[in-house]
């Protein structure tokens, strides 16, 4: 393993990963996703070798959860499948209703991890410590706590103290995994790895992973810095799907991880497999593909063909397609095509740059010529994607005038 001033880098193994893609990522659509579709997506993971889960997030019915679970027991899925659902303490109650009403699978309870969230919510009442107990109650025993943060400031003493007083709170409690959440997404790396590593030196008997948000595009940054600095347990969701501006991208971080020799999990990952299911994401949460984001998008292998290829330059032999533009054209570029693709059996080295200049400027002409009717292609149909997204999405101010009139025709029904 390479150690540098203290943080690994490469050949090691980070033996828990975690899937949130059905949590973020249904968070963050617009849309409504049935539950028929959220298993088609689980089971893809788990054909890429993912095999733990957050299937759910209080005050959420737990549908999918108990669609894993007797997949899991019929077979359907892998016995070693598992799941984690969060329990926000400011709807505890709702999401422990519904799962005392599947007492009766108490084993199923009892294999779940119960991450709570807000644990800070009505500390003075002991909220956190009544939830806890009342999931005991029913079977639980494996725990995991949110310790939400603004690191818009970074970390002073002060703010670690208190991270670490509510670490020590959730342990007295029982909780065995803390997540460090980077709730507005504003961890510098740099602070990522003194926090992190001075986190798993002072709690050693804990397993920590970092929720690190992207809204200033540094999740994967803070993924890897984490985890290089001892962290145990890795957090992401497909394509990054999350709030905003979402969260690490699982299979950027599989691949980085491939490269550099560190085992992520259980299993074997089928980073190709998980490149599929991310494209799977995008249609069942009706979302624009990302076609250039890196690793899963569908155009992201694309590269600009000829003399402005530099990783075919550098001999990279990465597995490529390619397309022409305006500002690749050059002879250069058509003798590398005609030799690559021409079936007529011309003589390329033959051919004069005179020729072929010809060629390329007639190309250009005709590649200018049709730019204002791509230009209005793609207005249309830019246009018809935002009036459905406008139209298929409910508004706050929708939901209360939905509310408002429930209320007044239930009070006018009973007088």
């Amino acid at each position: 393993m390479m150690v540098e001033n203290g943080i690994r880098y490469c050949d090691y193994s980070v033996p828990h990963l975690v899937d949130e893609t059905l949590r973020e990522g249904i968070e963050r659509t617009a849309f409504p996703i049935t539950v028929e579709a959220k298993v088609a997506i689980l089971k893809s993971m788990v054909a890429a070798g993912l095999r733990d889960f957050v299937v759910g997030c209080g005050p959420e019915e737990p549908l999918v959860w108990d669609r894993l679970h007797l997949a899991r027991d019929t077979g359907e899925l892998p016995a070693d499948t598992r799941a984690t659902f969060i329990i926000l303490l400011n709807c505890w109650e709702t999401a422990f209703d519904y799962f005392k009403a599947r007492e009766a699978h108490r084993q199923w309870i009892a294999d779940t991890v119960f991450s709570f969230g807000m644990i800070t919510y009505r500390q003075s009442t002991g909220e956190f410590e009544r939830a806890i107990e009342a999931f005991r109650s029913i079977g639980a025993v494996r725990f995991k706590a949110s310790v939400l943060n603004n690191f818009r400031d970074g970390v002073s003493n002060r703010s670690y103290q208190e991270i670490c007083r509510q670490i020590d709170w959730a342990a007295g409690l029982g909780v065995e995994i803390i997540r460090i959440n980077d709730s507005v997404g504003s961890l510098q790396p740099h602070v990522t790895q003194w926090l992190c590593s001075r986190l798993v030196k002072d709690f050693p008997q804990l397993v920590f992973c970092l929720h690190a948000h992207n809204d200033n595009g540094l999740a994967l940054a803070n993924t890897m810095q984490a985890i290089h600095s001892g962290f145990q347990m890795v957090e992401g969701s497909l394509a990054g799907f999350g709030n905003r501006s979402g969260i690490a991208p699982l299979e950027q971080v599989v691949k980085l991880c491939q490269a550099n020799n560190i085992k992520l999990g259980s299993l074997e990952l089928d980073l190709p497999g998980l490149i599929s299911a991310a494209h799977q994401c995008e249609e069942a949460f009706l979302q624009l593909p990302s076609i250039y984001r890196a690793v899963s998008g569908k155009f992201e292998t694309l590269s600009n063909y000829g003399v402005l290829n530099i990783p075919d330059f550098l001999e990279t032999n990465d597995e490529k397609g390619y397309f022409v533009n305006y500002v690749g054209l050059h002879p250069q570029t058509l003798r590398q095509a005609l030799e690559n693709y021409s079936s007529a059996g011309l003589d390329v080295g033959a051919i004069a740059d005179q020729e072929l200049w010809a060629i390329v400027d007639s190309l250009k002409n005709e590649m200018q010529a049709s730019i204002p009717h791509i230009e209005s292609q793609y207005r249309q149909v830019m246009g018809g994607v935002m009036d459905f997204y406008r139209a298929s999405t409910y508004t706050p101010r929708q939901l209360a005038v939905y509310a408002e009139q429930r209320i007044f025709r239930r009070r006018a029904a009973h007088g």
